[in-house]
């Protein structure tokens, strides 16, 4: 490894500055199935390859040594054991090379949609169910960006602390990371020069400096425009859904970026959610697809795609039959969104007092 460095450093003309490692071995299977082989293999990546990049850049001016890690690292994982130990061992290094005086992060990722070790992953659904939420590349690109600017040896991205399981996990109070950020919808012809002087004067409202703010392109909606009535076919269809989901979770307000789960949904009221999508569509949707599309927003776009529209009005279409377990089910997402009030109202109880 030194030898490449010290090669590509004499070729470019450069030394080295930066260290990126996103290596890594999956290894799915109960902990007790692990023979010492397995154990290496599932490690090498992470911790040897990790060890190495430390070791090689003692004796060079770098400024960033960054490793990809995963929320396995700090909550564990009941078949992949090895992988969390392994990530576990990057947030470490993360701490120990700080304690040197030496720069370091360890990015603790929840999940890529679709990308490196997440590709073709078959259990996305329960790993979003647990409060571990699926990014799609530019979401992620701009978690890194943002992870980027902060002076922290170890983030985790991508985990929702409203979630049951997360929520188990955290000792309260924590400080939820976030940068300001406004999302804006283009029609064609638009005047990109406008577009710039409204940003700016947003960004001065919120008392922002000139060079504390970027305007940046977050990629298409998916809808094309050169498509007549598209743009008002989709809001018809965002507004009537979000219509089937306060129907379902007995809300007066679901907003397009809303969490099914995070608005009180659990399995019972997930498949009364999918019976009334279905109805109200004229669609086929499985659990899975409203698992992997839990907002209003993206599960708009995803009946937009497969054709699907409204077939009737949506009040009574949508709304589920009543029975014991509608009721059982409401009755328990009550109870959870009881519960996390109270946790949030002692958080800054709390807090108060720090």
């Amino acid at each position: 490894m030194r030898a490449a460095v010290e090669a590509a450093a004499g070729a470019w003309g450069v030394p080295l500055t930066s260290v990126l490692h996103l290596a890594g071995t999956l290894v799915e299977r109960p902990v007790g199935d692990l023979d010492t082989t397995t154990w290496r293999r599932a490690l090498e990546a992470k911790v040897r390859g990790a060890w190495t990049l430390h070791r090689l850049t003692a004796d060079h001016p770098h400024v960033s040594f960054v490793t990809f890690s995963s929320v396995n690292g700090f909550f564990g994982g009941a078949m992949n054991a090895a992988y969390a130990a392994a990530n576990a061992y990057l947030d470490a290094l993360a701490e120990y090379r700080r304690s040197l005086g030496l720069p370091a992060q360890s990015l603790a990722w929840s999940m890529w949609r679709d990308r490196g070790l997440s590709r073709g992953y078959g259990l996305t659904s329960l790993t979003e169910a647990r409060g571990y939420r699926l990014l799609d590349a530019p979401a992620a690109l701009r978690s890194f960006d943002f992870a980027r600017t902060l002076d922290e040896p170890h983030l985790l991205i991508g985990a929702d602390r409203t979630a049951p399981w997360v929520g188990s996990h955290v000792v309260a109070p924590v400080r939820r990371t976030r940068r300001l950020a406004a999302r804006v919808g283009l029609e064609d012809g638009t005047d990109l020069g406008a577009l710039y002087r409204a940003a700016a004067a947003g960004a001065r409202a919120a008392d922002l400096s000139d060079d504390a703010w970027t305007l940046r392109s977050a990629g298409s909606t998916g809808v094309r425009p050169d498509q007549p009535g598209t743009q008002e076919d989709l809001r018809r269809l965002e507004g009537r859904l979000a219509q089937v989901w306060r129907e379902v979770l007995n809300r007066d307000r679901v907003g397009l970026d809303d969490n099914f789960f995070d608005l009180g949904g659990n399995s019972l009221l997930l498949v009364t959610a999918q019976s009334a999508v279905n109805r109200a569509f004229g669609s086929e949707l499985s659990v899975v697809d409203l698992f992997a599309h839990p907002t209003v927003r993206d599960l708009a776009r995803h009946l937009a795609a497969t054709g699907a529209g409204p077939v009737a009005d949506v009040e009574a279409a949508s709304r589920p039959e009543s029975g014991d377990d509608l009721d059982r089910a409401r009755e328990q997402a009550r109870r959870q969104r009881a519960a996390r009030a109270r946790r949030s109202a002692r958080q800054g109880k709390d807090r108060g007092h720090v």
